[in-house]
């Protein structure tokens, strides 16, 4: 029996025993660098170089032009029509055999437009000239001599229309009976004009248009022209 037991005693082992090899890590191999770019020498890269000072140069002159005009534009001027004289405003029939149906639109209108410089520079009005309208139809047209504007100054511009103008049969002749009636017409002027000033070492040209709306008395024919002093605002477009 003590022998049988000497037979099971197992012989000890003097190291771990692994049933697999133990796994390895790859070595790491860092990649190589890259080549250095090569340098462009010569010529092409000079011509490159004063191109790039010639960008830079373009672009920051243009944005100090634009920021010097963001600081120096002008504003547009104010207008406001002071006063008007309508001695005539008064349908006729139209000579037969013109081609045209409608009426002839017979009228004298006065209108002073005072104008105002708010800016610190003077404004030269190249070429102005007036037109009214009723109902959308243009009826008068006056050439406005050249003028100049000073700064911070004003201006009386007179508009004188005189004669007559053919009126197409239909919304005009409905809104001239129904004016009439209540005793008030309603008439556009509007001044249109080339403007052309200098700020600073800036020459610049625009056009503009100042409409006055007005509301006019109908006038008697009776009596002598009577003056309506006014004061509208009128909107510019500058």
């Amino acid at each position: 029996m003590a022998g049988y037991e000497k037979q099971q005693q197992q012989p000890q082992m003097s190291a771990p025993y692994y049933a697999y090899p133990a796994p390895q890590q790859p070595a790491y191999y860092a990649p190589p660098p890259p080549p250095p770019a090569p340098r462009r020498s010569g010529p092409s890269c000079f011509l490159c170089f004063i191109f790039k000072i010639i960008a830079i140069a373009i672009i920051a002159l243009g944005a100090l032009t634009i920021v010097l005009w963001l600081i120096l534009r002008p504003r547009a001027v104010r207008a406001t029509a002071v006063s008007a004289t309508l001695s005539r405003f008064d349908l006729a029939d139209a000579p037969s055999g013109g081609g045209r149906d409608g009426q002839l639109l017979q009228y004298n209108l006065t209108v002073d437009i005072r104008v105002r410089n708010p800016n610190r520079h003077g404004i030269h009005y190249d070429y102005a000239e007036a037109q009214a309208s009723y109902d959308g139809e243009r009826f008068g047209y006056d050439p406005v001599d050249p003028f100049y504007l000073e700064r911070k100054g004003e201006r009386t511009v007179t508009a004188a229309f005189g004669g007559s103008s053919l009126v197409d049969d239909g919304g005009a002749l409905r809104s001239y009976r129904r004016e009439k009636s209540d005793g008030f017409y309603s008439v556009k002027v509007r001044l249109y004009a080339d403007l052309s000033f200098k700020v600073r070492v800036f020459n610049a040209r625009r056009k503009s248009k100042i409409t006055c709306a007005l509301r006019l008395p109908v006038p008697n024919t009776s009596a002598t022209p009577v003056t309506t002093q006014l004061g509208t605002r009128c909107s510019v477009d500058f």
